[in-house]
This record gives C-alpha cells, sequence and structure tokens, in this order.
C-alpha cells in the first residue's frame, strides 16, 4: 500500500497541472510547482502586470521561473515504471477547454465554473477564488454531507407531524360517525313515537309541530345528560 502512495506521489511530482502530461522542459516558480516551461509561458503570455501561479494561484510581480533538470530524472523513473494512464484516458476523464484547448483542471468558487488555466487568467474570474478541481469536489462533498443531515432531519420531523395528523383525523371522523349515528337514532324514536298517538285525520297538522316537537326532545335530551 505504501509503494502504490509513493507511486502516486511520484506521479503528481511528473506532471503538468496544466496539460497533464509528463513534464517537459521542467520549470520551477517562486511557490515551487513546477510546470511545462511552454504551458506556463502559453499561461502567461497575455499578462503584464501580475503573474499568478495556475495552481496556488499565489501573484508574482515578476515574469520569474528556474529550469529544473534534476525533476527530468524522476521524470524518467516514472516513464520507465509506466505508472501514467494513457493520454486517451486522461483525456476522457478531464474536459477540454474548447477555447483555448487545454484540459480544465480548475475550479471558480464563486461562478461554480470549471476552467482551464487560461480562462482562469481572465478579466471574468480574475478576483474569484479558483482552486484545483479535486480541492474542490472534496469540499463540495463534505458541505453536501453537511448539509443533508439537516434535510434529513426536517423529514423525519414532517413525517411525525403527518402521522399525528392522520390520527387526529381518524379520530374525528370516528366521533362524526358516532354522532350521526346516535342523530338518526334520536330522529326515528322521535318520529315513531309522535306518529303513533297522532291520528290519521290530523296528520298535515302535526307535521306541521314536526320542528318544535324535535326541538323540545333535543333538550329533554340535553337536560338528562347534564
Amino acid at each position: 500500500m505504501e509503494f502504490v502512495s509513493n507511486l502516486a506521489d511520484l506521479q503528481r511530482v511528473c506532471s503538468c497541472p496544466i496539460c497533464l502530461d509528463y513534464l517537459k522542459d521542467p520549470v520551477t516558480i517562486s511557490c515551487g510547482h513546477n510546470f511545462c516551461f511552454d504551458c506556463l509561458n502559453h499561461s502567461w503570455k497575455d499578462l503584464t502586470d501580475a503573474f499568478p501561479c495556475p495552481v496556488c494561484r499565489f501573484g508574482f510581480p515578476e515574469r520569474k521561473f528556474r529550469r529544473n533538470p534534476q525533476l527530468c530524472n524522476f521524470i524518467e523513473i516514472a516513464q520507465l515504471l509506466r505508472i501514467r494512464k494513457s493520454k486517451r484516458k486522461r483525456q476522457e476523464e478531464n474536459a477540454i477547454c474548447e477555447k483555448h484547448n487545454q484540459f480544465m483542471t480548475l475550479f471558480c468558487v464563486k461562478d461554480l465554473q470549471i476552467l482551464c488555466t487560461q480562462c482562469s487568467f481572465s478579466a471574468e474570474h480574475q478576483r474569484h477564488y479558483i482552486c484545483p478541481i479535486k480541492q474542490a469536489a472534496t469540499f463540495q462533498r463534505r458541505f453536501l454531507e453537511s448539509s443533508i443531515q439537516p434535510l434529513k432531519n426536517n423529514v423525519e420531523r414532517v413525517e411525525k407531524v403527518l402521522i399525528l395528523q392522520g390520527r387526529k383525523f381518524l379520530e374525528l371522523k370516528k366521533k362524526v360517525e358516532y354522532r350521526r349515528e346516535e342523530i338518526n337514532t334520536e330522529f326515528e324514536a322521535a318520529a315513531s313515537l309522535t306518529w303513533s298517538t297522532v291520528p290519521l285525520s290530523n296528520w298535515s297538522i302535526h307535521c306541521s309541530a314536526l320542528p318544535h316537537i324535535l326541538f323540545f326532545a333535543f333538550i329533554k335530551k340535553k337536560r338528562n345528560n347534564s
């Protein structure tokens, strides 16, 4: 496992963060990051006042770098070990900027856009926080993980409220049905008692008195219950 980790470190040291290939004619700038001479030169070609590092964005007042021939030895070792992925595989894993034909390895936190080195130096993103995609992915993953738990808690609370409201609805429905049956029973009892004592000849007269009869029956029932 340690051997694999060391190989990955060697691969990272020997890779140009701009073209993602083995370093060619490697140069090192003051912050310690390494680039191909042509890649760095191309990235800084339109800049005059400040020269930021394409990786850490640290700005330098001068166009200054030094050749790093010692790094060529590590590159030769890495090539012999063949630990790198094929160029085609790297192209599949990293998008290419249509405007500058460079790998898009950077991320603008403000605009939430992936950028190539040239795009990151443009006026549109010049004052924005730019970082490598892997670093941004780690941050965004942690942010999402920290946001998911509160959402889960809110969902659980809503589900509990819905269950409680559902139970209350069923209880209320049962009470309404029970009360409806009581009213029907009372009405039938009052009706049978009233019509059994009323002669057919006076049926129409007593029909008009039905509301009063029901009202007094209701009052009597209420007094008995109290």
